[in-house]
């Protein structure tokens, strides 16, 4: 018997960075908080005690430093679960925060000292 069920990262399309911020994230009515373990231009690992499942689409709100201000995801995809670690695909994001996103992960991977903010 053959399995289809894809593996952790099997998909994966852009390097990930370790990378670790504040995440707000919004699924209906339910809101939680989280943090980053690492980011992508395409999504990041996330860590965070709101209960998602494979499929769900969520809000986000990044707060990449203290000196910028937050960037708005409005719709990102729940690609795997494990625990309370799971993989997301930034869907909708405007142009403007995906080029700032770009920059933000070229950055993090050009500069070693770069990948975390407290």
């Amino acid at each position: 018997m053959v399995s289809h069920q894809k593996k952790i990262g099997e998909s994966r399309s852009s390097e990930r960075f370790a990378f670790q911020c504040a995440i707000v994230l919004a699924s209906g009515l339910q809101v939680g908080e989280g943090q980053t373990l690492n980011m992508s231009e395409r999504g990041c690992l996330v860590e965070s005690s709101l209960p998602v499942k494979v499929g769900d689409n969520l809000q986000l709100r990044l707060s990449f430093h203290d000196s910028e201000p937050s960037m708005r995801v409005p719709r990102a995809a729940v690609c795997w679960v494990h625990g309370l670690r799971f993989g997301l695909e930034f869907i909708g994001i405007e142009e403007k925060d995906r080029a700032r996103l770009t920059r933000f992960v070229t950055l993090l991977g050009g500069d070693p000292w770069a990948r975390t903010y407290g």
